[in-house]
């Protein structure tokens, strides 16, 4: 990075305010406000030579003060590339690197040489070219590539402590709590050369004499600078016709399956749109990059080994579109507030699945991200909240966690809302902070009027909290009642796991009804305690019926006989049964406290068909059960022993 020769005195000044500079300015997960607000960029680059990734340019940020002072300067970043120079109102200034590479805050400052006042309207100029980078390290993935004739940017990086990665091609101030309209002229050698870019494109000039052509670009709704992108390549183009135009952007060669890859993306957008509110933006646009995906305002750069399915179901590409949403229209105000956009484009996925095929795969889906964080992620990463997380190894700065925990917790609010307080809720937030930033505080006051009383227990426990609840069951016979008590016991393993008070538990059980036999399929809470109680003829499962699914563990099940049953020898053999795990993967195991006698196992499906059947040998207390040929679902273990059968409810659910 060059630095300019200034005056000592001019030094001695910058140096005074440099340690306040470096104090004030915000970091990518520590938003301090600024007295100015960012209004456009209007920038003006060429690639003279894509595949070296070189550039040349021209950016001018017009910005308004929101507060007075006597004397001010501006802070951009600007990484791995050389400042030419810099005006401040068409007259040369002065500017200073504050920091280094290692600094997450690293910036430039440019001193303004006059007071200014709380709307008066500046603009900077800033002149610089090199060779554009990006992260670093192993796998770099934010910063500027060039792979497979595509010359193209990604807006956050996964390792690096600043996150924000459009400083390495663009002049700005790259913070998401500043949100700019952007205007570029991008000017590339003439064929087969072409460039997407953000919102709309203006016009194409014909090549010049020495065989340059420029592809310009506007976007008039504020975008967060992580969201700004540019890919460069011998692209040819697909458009589709939708609530707003729909393009997409492919080389000749993958196009035809990209086309059908892409083709169910005006129903997404029709789909998202009917949950969250109108789309947010004039286009919706794609371009196939080697690396991605990346949610880019109205270009997401996707990734082109996706493309190449032919998967018209697509749930990357939903989860890219659904971000338009989340994320850009409303971004964060800085990455501690990251869930606020993956855990809803990841949930997402699961409404887009819903909408093509039903409500039965939309659990189905819920279920398999619960599982895979619970048994996969949770113990490769850690286990930490949703808000302001930690970005070390093993974590980053887009973990797992955010996107898989929170796309179920997401889920559980719809749960506890209902589908039309849910629904209600996503189109107040989308309408209130509608091309702004957003704080976890904002989404739960936007869910407040649905979640009611369970409103701060849910964003404590799920949202801040850690975790999730683990429970153990206990079916106890007392003659033809059976009383079904459900505790959560993670506190016995994890202290500083919460109870979960606001947990919707989707239990299934019977009982007699005036005509019979009664199937009740209902929502339940525990108690402060994580305590649950209640009576029914069967308990038929737990978190596996047809309302919702949560995140949430059961470790056991346990058969027990009260007091009622007097005289050991008088009771079933079959008294004192556990069955674990349940929820069961590959196998399941029956264990007995009295195994003086042998008993008969079956397993039934929900429409009463016997699909295994077993003997548990006399004295066998530890009887193991392979379950390995059953799908996923809800099943019943019928127990005999010559006497009363018991039923135990059981569910196998394996994450994908």
């Amino acid at each position: 990075m060059t630095n300019y020769l200034i005056s000592p005195m001019i030094l001695l000044f910058l140096l005074l305010t440099c340690c306040t500079a470096l104090a004030q300015v915000s970091g990518p997960t520590d938003y301090r406000p600024q007295i100015f607000d960012v209004q456009r960029y209007d920038a003006s680059i060429e690639f003279p030579d894509p595949a070296q990734r070189t550039i040349i340019a021209d950016v001018t940020m017009i910005l308004k003060w929101t507060a007075g002072a006597p004397s001010a300067s501006f802070p951009f970043h600007l990484r791995g590339l050389t400042i030419d120079s810099v005006l401040v109102n068409a007259q040369r200034a002065d500017v200073v690197t504050i920091g280094d590479a290692s600094s997450d805050t690293m910036h430039h400052r440019v001193t303004v040489a006059h007071a200014v006042t709380a709307d008066m309207m500046d603009t900077i100029r800033v002149f610089y070219h090199g060779t554009m980078t990006n992260e670093g390290g192993a796998s770099p993935w934010g910063g500027v590539h060039y792979n497979d004739s595509v010359l193209y940017a990604l807006g956050v990086g996964f390792s690096n402590n600043y996150v924000s990665t459009t400083q390495h091609w663009l002049a700005c101030y790259d913070h998401p709590s500043d949100k700019a309209t952007f205007f570029a002229r991008f000017t590339v050698p003439f064929s087969p050369w072409k460039v997407a870019s953000n919102g709309i494109e203006i016009f194409t000039r014909p090549p010049w004499p020495e065989g340059k052509a420029i592809f310009t670009w506007s976007e008039s709704h504020p975008t967060s600078t992580y969201l700004l992108t540019f890919a460069v390549a011998p692209y040819r183009t697909i458009e589709m016709d939708g609530v707003v135009p729909h393009v997409f952007y492919t080389l000749s060669r993958d196009s035809a399956r990209s086309a059908r890859s892409y083709s169910l993306v005006p129903r997404m957008t029709q789909t998202f749109a009917d949950i969250y509110g109108a789309y947010p933006f004039d286009k919706v646009g794609y371009c196939n990059t080697v690396k991605g995906a990346m949610e880019h305002q109205t270009m997401i750069s996707f990734p082109v080994s996706i493309a190449q399915r032919n998967d018209t179901i697509n749930v990357t590409a939903a989860h890219e579109l659904a971000h338009q949403w989340f994320g850009d229209c409303v971004s964060p105000l800085d990455f501690r507030y990251a869930w606020l956009t993956e855990s809803f484009a990841t949930y997402s996925e699961c409404a887009w699945l819903e909408e093509l095929r039903g409500d039965s795969v939309y659990r189905k889906a819920v279920q398999e991200k619960a599982n895979s964080y619970m048994k996969t992620i949770s113990k490769s990463e850690g286990v930490f909240a949703l808000e302001n997380f930690p970005r070390i190894a093993p974590s980053s700065n887009y973990p797992q966690t955010i996107y898989q925990k929170g796309a179920v917790v997401v889920a559980m609010m719809r749960a506890i809302a209902g589908d039309e307080g849910f629904t209600s809720a996503m189109k107040r937030y989308q309408s209130v902070r509608k091309y702004g930033t957003a704080t976890t505080l904002d989404m739960k006051e936007a869910l407040r009027p649905a979640l009611g009383s369970k409103t701060d227990a849910f964003f404590d426990e799920w949202v801040t909290g850690i975790g999730w609840p683990q429970l153990n069951i206990e079916i106890g016979q007392d003659g033809s009642d059976t009383k079904i008590t459900i505790q959560q016991v993670q506190q016995n393993l994890h202290p500083t796991w919460p109870i979960f008070t606001s947990l919707p538990l989707n239990v299934v059980y019977t009982r007699n009804g005036f005509a019979g036999i009664d199937t009740l399929d209902v929502v339940m809470y525990c108690d402060s305690t994580g305590l649950l109680e209640f009576n029914c003829t069967n308990l038929l499962s737990v978190n596996a019926g047809a309302r919702c699914r949560s995140l949430v563990e059961l470790l056991r099940t346990t058969l027990v006989f009260y007091e009622s049953n007097s005289g050991f020898d008088n009771v079933s053999s079959i008294a004192g049964l556990t069955l674990a795990p349940n929820p069961a993967n590959d196998s399941i195991t029956l264990d007995r406290l009295d195994a003086r006698a042998s008993i008969n196992v079956r397993i039934i499906d929900l429409q009463g068909s016997t699909l295994h059947t077993q003997t548990c040998a006399a004295n066998e207390t530890h009887c193991l059960i392979s379950t390995r040929s059953f799908p996923n679902g809800v099943y019943s273990v019928i127990i005999e022993d010559g006497k009363t059968p018991i039923r135990l409810p059981l569910v196998i659910t394996r994450g994908e």
